[in-house]
């Protein structure tokens, strides 16, 4: 992986299509976190894609992990983007919608009590959301999705079609936001 994140930062096209492809369900999960009033969840793919390429040309390998510089870059273009949209710089974060429901953005370290607590009670609750609406298919679809794996991945593991994986997941997803 070192070797592709470095032909990549020396400008190899299919070196950063490489990466672009494997940090994709990545960047896609941070977008599908927030909500831009008036736009829709593929700006806020593009504007995660493009910190994905702010990661690429910038990291430093002296200085740390590269998918945690990559989790960084993306967070802050995609925060970026829904604080640019609300207009008003000082102006919290008062419009967006954080659909943060399977993994936690960083480490599942708290740095206070309260937000460690309040980040066990939602995972409770997902957990028994998804144990009491989701059918067992949906349910594991939605374990190997929050693992990381692809839909290719997910496909091959549960003997599905890729388009029964796609639907299973938007059905959890839809399940999880309505009642939660």
């Amino acid at each position: 992986m070192e070797e592709i994140i470095l032909r990549a930062k020396n400008g190899d096209e299919s070196a950063v299509e490489q990466l672009f492809l494997c940090y994709k369900p990545l960047v896609r999960a941070y977008a599908n976190k927030f909500y831009l009033v008036g736009g829709d969840k593929d700006d806020l793919l593009q504007e995660g894609m493009i910190g994905l390429f702010y990661a690429i040309a910038h990291y430093d390998e002296t200085k740390g992990s590269f998918p945690a510089f990559v989790e960084l870059c993306v967070l802050r273009q995609i925060l970026d983007a829904v604080k640019h949209d609300n207009g008003i710089r000082q102006k919290p974060l008062a419009n967006y919608v954080d659909l943060d429901s399977v993994q936690n953005m960083f480490s599942s370290e708290a740095h206070e009590p309260l937000e460690a607590l309040l980040r066990k009670e939602f995972r409770e609750k997902i957990a028994t959301v998804a144990q009491q609406k989701l059918t067992p298919f949906e349910r594991r679809v939605l374990l190997l999705f929050a693992d990381g794996y692809s839909y290719d991945d997910i496909a091959d593991i549960t003997g599905k079609s890729y388009k029964a994986v796609d639907g299973a997941l938007q059905r959890a997803r839809r399940k999880l936001l309505d009642n939660i």
